[in-house]
């Protein structure tokens, strides 16, 4: 009897800001993993998900927008991207538009002397109209030699199962490279203060979310009569100003944040969970290299 042959791979996800890279990882991994708004650059960290059909195991790595940074927390999250493309088995491509940005056309320049497949993924086609989606496909499709062609929706799954079947054809026949009930190698939580901070961008104002980090500081599991799981986090903010804006008038603002972060991290765990917020001022951390460092944006 011949041995069970399996494929195993990474697949890396490229696209300018808002692009809809988190929601498809979301939709491939089946969990809400990466951060998710409407607010562009809303993922700052590569954000590896695990999928399994059948004999193949695929790993996913959500990444920052490709974006001209204009300061170092940007700059970080750039070069996160730009890292991710290096050693994986396929790249997903996502655009939504049919102008090409100029940071774009520098990292497809760098992969057309790379042997890693490459496929154009169009987003979002449950709310485009085909002759748009022929717009793009039509302005990207001579930019670079592209393993494949998508239009995929991950709000409704469009186009995934076809897009799922060509990637499985690139990958190499070698063991999977994590335990096959796995969704992520994410502890909870960093998963947990990601959801954290999508509460924020949904419920603050238009800027502040770009200057809030947040970051789970305590995490105590249910035992006894304790039948919560009972989290502490903490949002670091730029500026005092902030700090206020953050809280809102009678603890109305962090109160909203709470109550939306509480359910998607009760979704994720299964379980209810009990969370309390402070914010702390750490006065321009998204500029300085030692508190991106800190927060983990860079080595």
């Amino acid at each position: 009897m011949s041995p069970h042959v399996t494929r195993a791979g990474f697949v890396a996800l490229i696209g300018r800001p808002n692009v809809g890279k988190s929601t498809l990882l979301n939709r491939l991994v089946g969990v809400h993993l990466a951060a998710v708004s409407p607010k562009a650059q809303t993922t700052r960290h590569r954000i590896p998900g695990f999928r399994v059909e059948g004999d193949t195991q695929i790993v996913f790595v959500d990444t920052p927008g490709l974006l001209e940074p204009g300061y170092a927390l940007q700059a970080a999250m750039v070069q996160s991207a730009r890292a991710a493309v290096e050693g994986v088995d396929a790249i997903y491509w996502l655009v939504d538009t049919d102008a090409i940005s100029d940071p774009e056309r520098e990292l497809l320049t760098m992969l057309e002397n790379e042997p890693v497949p490459v496929f154009l993924i169009l987003t979002k086609s449950d709310r485009t109209s085909r002759t748009t989606l022929d717009r793009w496909e039509s302005a990207w499709g001579d930019v670079f030699q592209w393993a494949g062609r998508h239009r995929v929706s991950a709000v409704t799954g469009e186009g995934v199962d076809n897009l799922l079947a060509s990637t499985r054809g690139v990958l190499p026949e070698q063991p999977f490279f994590y335990p096959e009930e796995d969704l992520t190698n994410l502890s909870l939580r960093f998963v947990a203060a990601e959801l954290i901070r999508e509460a924020c961008y949904r419920e603050l104002g238009a800027e502040l979310p770009y200057s809030v980090h947040a970051a789970v500081t305590d995490w105590v599991e249910p035992s006894g009569k304790k039948v919560k799981t009972a989290l502490e986090a903490t949002l670091y903010v730029e500026r005092e100003s902030q700090k206020g804006m953050v809280i809102g008038q009678g603890g109305k603002k962090i109160k909203a944040i709470g109550i939306r972060a509480r359910g998607a991290i009760e979704e994720l765990i299964a379980g209810p969970v009990h969370l309390s917020l402070r914010v702390k001022v750490r006065k321009k951390w998204s500029r300085r290299e030692a508190d991106l460092k800190f927060f983990g944006y860079k080595p």
